[in-house]
């Protein structure tokens, strides 16, 4: 007995003991490392940065997970019962864990050999979501039952279905009921229907294979299958079931839309800005909402001019042949392949490029086929294809290349094609080679309100409004016309047009600027000077002021590129961005305030707690990413760089220079000379380089810029409401055509840009300030006109500057002068 009695104390203490170890083990393996619940009373889940236009809509975000919150109170009640009901019908009875759906899936995996079956309630997931990782094994399986039911005794079931149906993914990048209704139907979750809140619910178990955009047939039946378990569970009757499920299922679009990529440039500098402020962590998952100053009408309008422009540039440039030419014998097939091909076009698309196959061609026309059918036959005319000749640097691309199909096109040409804007006809499509760029401020807002990089973004991220310095050519030129008015110049100030030599005696050599006309107008006023952007009387002026002014004028006006301090500066030789140049001209358009747009209105987080706010486009920009790209003056031949400074050393030592006088608070510029400024750069517009933009119709100033070799083409412009600047050129610098000038290639994207950004707003004149008085002077002289002469304009002074001599009687006679394209 005794030695029965110690072998049952001595089994209870091994038992006691195991019990202990069992214990230990399961604590250590199970309950040591499981988080605390209070961490889902923290709930601070990953949220989308959301970046709203000026109106406050949405227009992009960034986002490790597309996640937007919506409280359980704002989630339509039969949406809940879909997602109990597809996963957890049992979820309001039970304390976090099923037991009879435990045993019902233990069992069935132990039939089939394998864990086909779980059993996890809506708390399990909740659990395994936040908190745990997401293998598949039964201890991680023994930690969410042992956390759910920590969950269910800390959190009411409402928190829980909160976190639930906030956190969960959904498929195609969607986290979270909300931001699943609004990728798959558009809407909000809180305007879901039955028959909408099915599918989703439907997804959760393999939402990336079952969502509508993979498998729609996959989501349908998922969606029948939630529907009845809605019966089931008593949540529909058998009648609403039917109903629901007749119910169409209208998706929301995923193709392009125009707006993505019209604002991708604006986007992408919002991204910048706030990856280099806040981080990418912050950024990705903070939730943060950001209001930007981006007018999406405007960002569309710049967007498709610049591609206009990009567009009829290229065309002026030749045709670059077919994709390759096709025996007859194969066209039956290749016909069957664009069929297909051409077919598939059918969503909207940054560039809708169709292929086509010439199979007849005469002189005046060509027949092409875009498909086997009788009715996939396309025609073009001579009209439509007579650029379409062999690309000539040499020829004026104005005027036709070709007089008759026959010479562009040939049978078996396989060619791409695009429809016309109105999608009546078609054209003959080459994607265009070279770039272009275009920045727009709102002078009366002080708002950046649209800015395109390049041709299209998805082919090419870097931004060459903001990134890439080119020299301005005489885009430049009003600045250095500006500091001459400031140094005593009126713009009735008589300059020589006049050929002019600079020796450098040390070395022989001389540099002998040019006119782009090639000739020189001799006398003429200031103002005819910039208007007809001449190079010889720029230089002279430069010359007769000196290169100090012309530095402080530059930083005045915001420009922090360096300088060429040299003869070559009169003619844009120095290296800017177009952001820069636009920024200088504000202060032209303003009357002597030097706008840089704010771009960001204000970041806020996720509680609406303001970050920052104002922030301005070029403030604290980085080093523009081009290195120089071209060397010399604009519209001129340079002479070496060390031969020049030699030469601007003895001018240097010949000009006095005079410290800038005061100004009124907040101005860069005196305003008398701004407006000055402004009127001898509409005469730009009304009789010279850039007359294209009359056709606004309305008071603008503006100018065109070209520099060596046709490399690149500007036109910086401005009325009373927007500033305005467009650069077009080739990123690896090259000609960019016979006569390819600011004027020709940049004026006509301002102007097409400009007439759909101002189209509603009323016509406004420039404001004159005080100080500034009008005479009638003599166009020729720069003398007051006498009575009777008609070669008049009525042109504003500083008060006390204008002319006091009466200019001899003209009768109206002047020297013919040439009319330059730029």
């Amino acid at each position: 007995m005794r030695r029965l009695a110690k072998l049952a104390i001595a089994l209870a203490v091994l038992a006691v003991v195991g019990a202990g170890v069992g214990v230990f083990l399961f604590y250590v393996i199970i309950l040591d490392d499981l988080p605390e619940i209070n961490k889902l009373e923290d709930y601070r889940p990953n949220l989308i940065t959301r970046v709203l236009d000026v109106d406050g809509n949405e227009v992009a975000s960034f986002a490790k997970e597309r996640r937007v919150i919506i409280p359980i109170e704002q989630v339509p009640k039969p949406v809940v019962e879909a997602f109990i009901a597809a996963e957890d019908g049992s979820f309001y009875e039970h304390t976090g864990l099923d037991y009879a759906g435990i045993l019902r899936a233990a069992f069935t995996n132990l039939v089939e050999g394998r864990k086909s079956q779980g059993a996890s309630t809506i708390t399990q997931q909740v659990a395994k979501t936040f908190l745990l990782t997401p293998e598949r094994t039964y201890r991680r399986k023994l930690k969410d039952m042992v956390l759910a039911r920590r969950i269910e005794q800390a959190l009411s079931k409402n928190d829980i279905l909160y976190l639930y149906l906030n956190q969960i993914y959904f498929g195609a990048g969607a986290y979270g009921i909300e931001a699943a209704a609004q990728t798959y139907f558009g809407k909000s979750a809180r305007d879901l229907q039955v028959h909408e809140a099915a599918v989703i619910a439907g997804l959760v178990p393999r939402p990336a294979e079952w969502n509508p955009h993979v498998d729609p047939e996959m989501a349908r039946k998922k969606q029948l299958l939630v529907l009845h378990r809605m019966v089931e569970q008593g949540f529909l009757t058998q009648e609403q079931h039917d109903n629901w499920a007749a119910q169409p299922l209208v998706y929301a679009a995923t193709h392009w839309q125009e707006r993505d990529s019209a604002t991708a440039f604006f986007v992408e500098e919002v991204r910048r800005f706030l990856m280099e402020r806040f981080g990418g962590d912050e950024v990705l998952t903070g939730g943060l909402t950001v209001h930007t100053t981006l007018d999406v009408r405007q960002q569309i309008d710049a967007w498709r001019a610049v591609r206009k422009g990009l567009r009829e540039h290229d065309r002026r440039m030749g045709y670059r042949g077919p994709l390759r030419n096709v025996a007859e014998t194969d066209w039956p097939a290749l016909e069957a392949e664009l069929g297909k091909a051409n077919a598939a076009l059918v969503e909207p698309a940054e560039d809708r490029i169709y292929q086509g196959l010439v199979i007849a061609v005469e002189d005046a026309k060509a027949t092409l086929a875009t498909g086997p059918a009788n009715g996939d036959r396309v025609t073009l005319t001579l009209a439509e294809v007579n650029w379409a000749g062999n690309p000539d640097p040499n020829r004026d691309g104005m005027s036709p290349r070709i007089t008759k199909v026959t010479q562009a096109l040939h049978k078996g040409d396989l060619v791409q094609l695009d429809k016309t804007e109105n999608g009546k006809s078609w054209n003959l499509y080459q994607k265009p080679l070279a770039e272009g760029a275009l920045l727009a401020v709102d002078l009366e807002k002080s708002e950046l309100k649209a800015v395109v990089g390049g041709y299209s973004f998805a082919a090419s991220e870097f931004d060459r409004a903001l990134q890439s310095r080119r020299q301005p050519g005489s885009a430049f030129k009003p600045i250095v016309y500006a500091a001459a008015l400031a140094r005593g110049y009126t713009g009735a100030t008589i300059v020589h047009d006049t050929a002019v030599v600079y020796d450098d005696d040390s070395t022989g050599s001389e540099w002998k600027p040019e006119n782009y006309t090639e000739d020189f107008y001799g006398p003429i006023t200031l103002r005819t000077a910039l208007a007809k952007s001449r190079n010889a009387a720029t230089i002279r002026v430069l010359s007769d002021i000196g290169l100090a002014p012309v530095q402080s004028m530059t930083k005045a006006l915001g420009i922090e590129s360096p300088m060429e301090m040299n003869l070559g500066l009169a003619l844009g030789n120095s290296e800017v961005t177009l952001a820069e140049l636009v920024r200088a001209y504000t202060a032209f358009a303003t009357g002597g305030r030097l706008i840089d747009p704010v771009f960001v209105l204000d970041v806020r987080d996720r509680t609406g707690r303001v970050l920052a706010e104002n922030i301005h486009l070029l403030e604290g920009q980085k080093e523009p990413l081009t290195p120089p790209v071209s060397q010399g003056g604009e519209e001129s031949a340079g002479p070496a760089q060390a031969d020049l400074d030699k030469v601007m050393e003895k001018l240097r030592q010949q000009v006095e220079t005079h410290d800038t006088p005061g100004l009124p608070e907040g101005y860069h510029l005196d305003p008398v000379e701004a407006y000055l400024m402004t009127d001898m750069l509409r005469a730009v517009v009304d009789e010279g380089t850039g007359t294209k933009v009359k056709a606004l119709n309305r008071p603008v100033a503006g100018k065109t810029g070209t520099t060596n070799d046709l490399h690149d083409a500007w036109f910086i412009g401005y009325t009373p409401e927007i500033c305005a600047g467009v650069w077009i050129g080739y990123d690896s610098a090259r000609n960019l055509g016979k006569n390819e000038t600011g004027g020709r290639a940049a004026a006509p994207v301002f102007l097409d840009y400009m007439k759909s950004a101002l189209a509603d707003r009323p016509v406004q004149e420039f404001g004159v300030p005080d100080g500034v008085v009008f005479a009638k002077v003599d166009r020729a002289t720069g003398l007051l006109a006498p009575a009777g002469d008609d070669n008049v304009i009525f042109m504003p002074f500083r008060e006390g500057a204008a002319p006091t001599e009466v200019s001899p009687a003209s009768n109206g006679s002047t020297v013919a002068r040439p009319l330059r394209v730029d």
